[in-house]
């Protein structure tokens, strides 16, 4: 049951990465416990651009989606990520989306840290309300 109010075309979303896997489960709002840290990488990560909701009414759900995101000539660790509300304005700040496991560390070194968003269908999108 969604709590909070949530305007997905209007409030600002962020994704931050974190090592410690399997900790963020338990997590509403974004947290600075084991946030990745690293050349190219800053607190609570990169604004999430592009966001896109379609309607499936063929399979009854809505699904949202924003633009791949990545942090360039960067050194950073991580294994897991979140995808937050970074509203100020809005009672739901900092409020967790989405929780990802990366199922293992994943590195750069002086490269390009990339997260690719899966196709926004009713079986694939992040975030999926039915």
């Amino acid at each position: 049951m969604l709590q909070k109010d949530l305007d997905f075309l209007v409030d600002v979303h962020k994704i931050a990465l974190y090592n410690g896997s399997g900790h963020l489960q338990t997590t509403a709002v974004y947290t600075v416990t084991n946030e990745s840290s690293g050349t190219g990488y800053s607190a609570k990560g990169n604004t999430l651009g592009s966001v896109a909701l379609a309607v499936d009414s063929t399979n009854h759900v809505v699904t949202i989606d924003w633009a791949n995101t990545s942090w360039t000539t960067s050194t950073i660790t991580a294994t897991d990520c979140m995808i937050f509300n970074e509203d100020s304005t809005s009672p739901a700040a900092d409020t967790s989306v989405y929780i990802g496991d990366f199922g293992g560390s994943k590195s750069t070194s002086a490269g390009t840290f990339s997260i690719v968003m899966p196709e926004a269908a009713y079986n694939t999108a992040i975030v999926r309300l039915a």
